[in-house]
């Protein structure tokens, strides 16, 4: 009898660590739509910069119209690869490229570090972060339901390499114990569902739990740099 319930609960053991090891792995995928202008226009005098303005927003709100994925936030045991999806090469898919978050981010959440990997400048970089490069999130009392999720309301302050602070309001489940979200946004105690910067939100679409491969960065690689000295490369205190 002892040997039949101890090996009852081996199994038990085995089957609860093989369902918690697999949902510490698998992949999200987010769509994006634009929400609103973030940029106030009745204070523009010009009037063929402000019509610019609001041609390049209308374009782009048309363009992330329909519901769809357009990236993937791939994760594995406290690490994430979130990247854009590849698209049928044509003149629309083009244009729509240009409007998504450039290059590709990985996240070690076990201690903060965070590799940008693309295009910037012209000059193919891996833009490489100590830390968040934002403010340590404020979570709220405010609270609404997204996609069958409870969710929670988080606000932070993110500075970009030009000195410009926004604010950045992230809705996050502890239904999900994860602590990923879209681009180099993570740290809370939940999944980020929905997140809203500047004029857009990313949201998730689906998600689904699976072995996954994540892509690495040597941290050898010459094309690394520290955030620091890409601030001062963008405001042209130093050469390359």
């Amino acid at each position: 009898m002892f040997k039949k319930k101890l090996r009852f609960f081996i199994i038990i053991f085995i089957v609860s660590y093989s369902v918690y090891s697999q949902n510490k792995k698998g992949e999200i995928m987010y769509g994006q739509r634009v929400e609103k202008m973030y940029i106030d226009t009745t204070s523009i005098d010009n009037s063929d910069l402000k019509s610019i303005m609001v041609e390049l927003f209308e374009e782009k709100q048309k363009l992330l119209s329909s519901d769809e994925s357009y990236y993937s936030l791939k994760f594995n045991e406290g690490k994430s690869v979130f990247t854009t999806l590849n698209f049928m090469n044509n003149d629309k898919n083009k244009v729509l490229n240009n409007k998504l978050v450039k290059g590709t981010y990985f996240i070690n959440i076990l201690d903060n570090s965070i590799y940008h990997k693309g295009n910037f400048m012209g000059e193919d970089l891996i833009i490489f972060y100590d830390k968040q490069p934002y403010e340590d999130w404020k979570i709220t009392d405010e609270k609404k339901v997204i996609l069958g999720y409870n969710c929670i309301k988080a606000e932070t302050i993110r500075q970009n390499e030009k000195g410009v602070k926004t604010k950045v309001t992230a809705w996050f489940t502890t239904d999900i114990n994860l602590n990923y979200g879209p681009k180099n946004y993570f740290g809370l105690p939940g999944l980020i569902i929905e997140l809203h910067e500047l004029d857009s939100v990313y949201y998730v679409q689906k998600i689904k739990f699976k072995n996954v491969t994540l892509d690495k960065i040597d941290p050898n690689d010459k094309k690394i740099i520290t955030y620091q000295d890409y601030v001062k490369k963008v405001n042209g205190s130093i050469r390359f």
